[in-house]
């Protein structure tokens, strides 16, 4: 059973970037909840052609959003999918294999 907070936490933190080609902007609240469990990744220059963004979810626990916000982009850099320009796959196969990491590692 998860903890609530009896009110709101509004305070937002936020972020943002450019290069050439792109501007963003990301901002998060932490809510109801008595920790903040999302996390994020934003990537302008993966590389030469690629800029990567991820918004993490974390209903899984503060730990593994802020796993695969580390480490997502890597392991998509890292499949022969990508490449080849599958980039779906290669997210796809990425997040499997960190998924496998997690629990067969503890």
């Amino acid at each position: 059973m998860r903890v609530y907070l009896s009110t709101s936490k509004t305070d937002k933190t936020s972020d943002n970037g450019e290069n050439e080609k792109l501007r963003y902007g990301v901002s998060s609240m932490q809510g109801w909840r008595t920790s903040m469990e999302d996390a994020h990744a934003a990537l302008l220059d993966l590389d030469n052609s690629t800029s990567f963004f991820g918004v993490y979810d974390g209903h899984g626990g503060q730990a593994l959003s802020k796993f695969y916000a580390k480490y997502l982009h890597q392991q998509v850099l890292k499949q022969e999918a990508y490449a080849t320009g599958d980039t779906g796959t290669a997210a796809q196969k990425s997040f499997l294999r960190l998924l496998f990491y997690i629990i067969y590692s503890h």
